[in-house]
């Protein structure tokens, strides 16, 4: 008698559940986004390459940041890539060139420009390399949308940070021309000025990151050391509300900048504290004709 009173009552409760679950669907974005992280740390140097594609963060690297996004765009599907490769294929190339460069930065208090203290030369091959390597990556995406049976109509939004800039720039190239594009964000991209995209196929263009560079920059001491900041290449022909450099507002404390601080996601949350309304400020569809100011 019993099992049959919670089966009368389930399927009273079908319809209601199916509308339900329909209307949550109808509220996702038809929309996908792709996280892209960078290097893992020293010990992880010698991991071998993993080409996979996943649909949750495989090794916790996003922390919170990846879930503010995503309740932010509610996407039909969120895909991760680890692009982590070795040292070698950064502007630092080996632990010593780290290591100097972050004990010369120590005594950076006055100066703004960096010659010598901060490795930012470009590593050409190492660089070229991630980017092949994401290129290849946009083949599995492909394949994802043609296996869930997702048209082109889809929007793609591209999460990076540091060394993975270049690897999402290879899934770009891949891409183009197949898929629309909506929000390019940057975080803290590593030799951002080598290689671009052509970013006028996107909603959006933001990058993230220290304002090294600027008239008004902060002092090397304070600055991103493990990956000396540039503007992306091509960002600035952006018009002023589809993209640009977004730095720390000037009331972060400086308790949380410098070399590491500055560049690691577990000491970036003035990320989170870009407003609706703020330039800089990302949100699903096409931005609205703003004046932001300076």
């Amino acid at each position: 008698m019993k099992n049959s009173i919670l089966l009368f009552i389930f399927l009273q409760l079908q319809p209601f559940i199916f509308a339900q679950e329909k209307s949550n669907d109808s509220l996702k974005q038809n929309r996908i986004l792709i996280f892209v992280n960078g290097y893992r740390g020293p010990k992880h140097n010698k991991c071998p390459l993993d080409t996979n594609m996943y649909t949750k963060d495989p090794t916790g690297y996003w922390y919170r940041y990846d879930d503010t996004i995503i309740n932010r765009f509610n996407p039909i599907h969120t895909l991760y890539f680890n692009a982590h490769h070795p040292l070698i294929t950064s502007v630092h190339k080996t632990k010593f060139n780290v290591a100097k460069s972050y004990v010369f930065s120590r005594f950076c208090w006055i100066s703004k420009k960096s010659k010598w203290v901060l490795n930012n030369n470009y590593n050409p091959k190492g660089f070229e390399t991630r980017f092949l390597n994401g290129n290849s990556s946009g083949k599995k995406v492909l394949e994802y949308l043609k296996n869930n049976s997702i048209d082109s109509s889809v929007e793609i939004d591209i999460i990076s940070h540091s060394m993975g800039y270049a690897f999402s720039l290879g899934i770009i190239s891949n891409l183009e021309g197949k898929v629309n594009f909506g929000k390019m964000l940057a975080i803290s991209p590593e030799s951002a000025g080598y290689k671009g995209a052509n970013w006028n196929l996107f909603d959006e263009v933001w990058q993230y990151g220290c304002n090294m560079g600027e008239k008004e920059s902060d002092v090397i001491f304070y600055q991103d050391g493990i990956t000396p900041q540039q503007a992306m290449l091509g960002i600035e022909q952006l018009a002023r509300d589809k993209g640009g450099r977004i730095y720390p507002p000037s009331t972060w404390p400086k308790k949380f900048k410098g070399f590491n601080r500055s560049h690691h996601l577990l000491w970036f949350d003035w990320f989170h504290t870009i407003k609706d309304g703020d330039r800089g400020y990302f949100k699903p569809g096409k931005p609205e004709n703003s004046n932001f100011e300076k």
